[in-house]
């Protein structure tokens, strides 16, 4: 009897697990299709950009860039300024420095295909200071793995303001660094050897740069003083190539209004959720931009003004924090010969050997350090050695 219970009890298990369909959220069309519009009028001459662009579906999600849009900004005493479409969305026009004054206001008026208009509400530029200074410490921070430990500099910064300048701020962040492939070019195989003598240093030097994707805000509405020290800003680990031999960092700090800090705020809080989309309730965050010609559909993203200052600081690699990074070579021992090399990976480069060609086949990392991503060009702001 009991052997019966047993098998009854598998057989409904088996049934109800059948049963089981994955959760896939019903989301309306109109949640789907929607204006996207990022854009910034900077206290900085030059061309002021903006980005145009549709929401996809979410589940397949891509960059949707809305061309032959009508794109116009207008400051508070009605100069218009008229942008041209430059790429993938992004419409500029070039203003000159009498045009950017801190205390003036600027909106956005876009003119899409169809016919709608989307316009910002206007946005202050106010004050702001000069970023103050950049600075690091080596630090371990815990892990996921409670017995594992993240090693690497923390970056810093100081606010330092005025009493008249903004309570509010951001800071956007790009990363930049040298690595270098382990060898130069000195012996190849593409059915035959070939010795390149001098050898060829055009692959070993490689620059990447990486805008941060992380939102970094901050409110001193509450302190008795326009200031902060010490406020914390990326993490860069040791276990990467980004320390090895010269990283760059690069601050915009922008001022903001409190309706910008909120925006910008909320953003960043969502962002930091953790578990995953469906964990918990996302913030539904409203921007500045409407729909003047069907204000039920909403338009996402923010139109700001900012006064913008910038700062870059240098890193060397240091004693006091210890490099764990794979450098992107790999090597195989030829013991067959050439017979091995798969005429699809010619040209094979080989290992050398004070001038002499040994029978060690080089990956292709180990020559070429544009495999791991960058790129040959050495930028204009890069420390001469």
């Amino acid at each position: 009897m009991m052997h019966i219970k047993k098998h009854i009890y598998i057989f409904i298990l088996l049934i109800l697990a059948g049963c089981i369909k994955p959760y896939e959220p019903e989301l309306k069309d109109d949640s789907v299709q929607k204006y996207v519009v990022q854009g910034m009028v900077s206290s900085v001459e030059g061309y002021q950009e903006v980005n145009v662009s549709l929401t996809s579906s979410v589940s397949q999600p891509d960059y949707i860039a809305l061309e032959g849009c009508q794109v116009e900004i207008i400051d508070d005493q009605n100069k218009v300024f008229t942008l041209n479409s430059f790429t993938n969305g992004v419409y500029r026009v070039w203003m000159n420095q009498e045009d950017l004054v801190a205390g003036k206001s600027y909106k956005v008026v876009i003119h899409t295909p169809s016919g709608e208009v989307l316009e910002s509400a206007y946005d202050e530029m106010s004050s702001g200071p000069d970023v103050n200074d950049i600075y690091y410490e080596v630090l371990e921070i815990p892990a996921n793995d409670p017995d594992d430990w993240k090693i690497g500099l923390q970056f810093y910064t100081d606010l330092i303001a005025g009493e008249d300048d903004s309570r509010y701020y951001s800071w956007k962040l790009t990363e930049t660094w040298e690595y270098h492939a382990l060898y130069p070019l000195e012996f190849f195989y593409d059915g035959k050897v070939h010795h390149v003598d001098p050898p060829d240093y055009s692959q070993m030097y490689c620059w990447t740069t990486f805008n941060i994707d992380e939102i970094f805000t901050l409110s001193t509405s509450n302190f008795s003083e326009n200031s902060y020290a010490r406020f914390p800003l990326n993490f860069v680990r040791n276990n990467t190539s980004r320390l090895g031999v010269l990283y760059s960092l690069l601050i915009h700090q922008a001022s903001l209004t409190q309706n910008a800090y909120t925006y910008w705020d909320q953003l960043k809080q969502n962002s930091e959720q953790d578990g995953g989309l469906y964990s918990s309730q996302p913030m539904a965050i409203k921007g500045n931009l409407k729909n003047k010609t069907y204000p039920e559909k909403d338009v996402l993203g923010y139109f700001q003004a900012s006064t913008v200052t910038t700062r870059r600081i240098f890193v060397y690699p240091s004693e006091d924090l210890p490099m764990d990074f794979y450098n992107g070579c790999a090597t195989t021992l030829l013991e067959q010969g050439f017979v091995e090399i798969n005429p699809r990976d010619y040209p094979a480069y080989m290992m050398s050997n004070d001038g002499q060609m040994t029978m060690e086949l080089l990956y292709d990392g180990c020559i070429e350090c544009t495999t791991r991503g960058g790129t040959t060009n050495k930028p204009y702001y890069w420390p001469i050695k």
